[in-house]
This record gives C-alpha cells, sequence and structure tokens, in this order.
C-alpha cells in the first residue's frame, strides 16, 4: 500500500508524511520507504503507538504484525483502510485495461512488488506461560553468543 499510495489514493496524492511498523512486522516497508525518501517508525506492538505518531503528524501509514493496516485519516485496523485501498490500487492498475482485457490481478501487484524491493520471509514464536527459571536460563545462554 505504501507503494502504490501516492499513486492511487487520493488522499496521499501529495505524498506519505512516513510509515510505522510494529517491531515483529516484515521490514518490507522499510525498503519502500528509502526508496520513497521518507522515514519508517518501528514500534512496540500496541495500536496506541501509531496513534502516538499520527497525533504527532509523523505517520500517513502504519501496518502491524496481525496484517492490521491503518492510516492518519481513518485508524482502523482491521478491515475498511485494507480494502478500499487495495480497491483503489487495483482500480488503478486497471484503469486503461479494454472491457474484456486481462486483469491485473492482487498477485501479479504482488509479484512486481517482490521485483521492485526484495521479498521478505517473516517467523513468528509465541512463547506463553513459560516457567520463569527456564526462560531465565534460555536467555542467559542466548546472551552468552
Amino acid at each position: 500500500i505504501a507503494d502504490k499510495a501516492q499513486l492511487c489514493i487520493p488522499r496521499f496524492r501529495d505524498g506519505l508524511l512516513g510509515v510505522a511498523r510494529s517491531m515483529p512486522t516484515s521490514t518490507a516497508v522499510d525498503r519502500v520507504a528509502a526508496k520513497l525518501g521518507i522515514t519508517v517508525y518501528q514500534v512496540p506492538t500496541g495500536w496506541k503507538f501509531f496513534c502516538n505518531l499520527m497525533d504527532d503528524a509523523r505517520i500517513s501509514l502504519c501496518g502491524e504484525e496481525s496484517f492490521g493496516t491503518g492510516c492518519d485519516m481513518i485508524r482502523e485496523k482491521d478491515f475498511g483502510f485494507a480494502l478500499l485501498s487495495w480497491l483503489s490500487i487495483l482500480s488503478y492498475e486497471n484503469r486503461n485495461v479494454p472491457v474484456g482485457g486481462k486483469l491485473v490481478s492482487v498477485q501479479d501487484i504482488v509479484n512486481e512488488h517482490f521485483k521492485k524491493y526484495g521479498r521478505s520471509y517473516y517467523t513468528r514464536y509465541d512463547y506463553e506461560e513459560c516457567e520463569a527459571p527456564a526462560a531465565n536460563e534460555m536467555m542467559v545462554e542466548l546472551d552468552s553468543h
């Protein structure tokens, strides 16, 4: 969305202020931000951290590891903004396709993105209800390397 925002979403016609992602989120947006010449902020998990950056007019777009995506205009993370953004991108990408022609798909756009920016791989591990002594021992072991 960040890569296509200025072209495809009227709200961002003048460009993005910056973007933010939660710490466990893929670094894909970092490469987009670098190309666009805007700041990318990495914040702890929690929507309140994005809202602080929006209130301070530092970011236009944000996203988290559970695929929540939002913007400074619509602070809703679970559906509306992402859906409307993708519809705008698809509409823009297909604006010159003649009736009956082959439409540009989401997969086409994603493949183009991978060619332009490279591909990110992401793995998430959640450790819940761990016993403190075992967790502390693991951290000591990690710190020793």
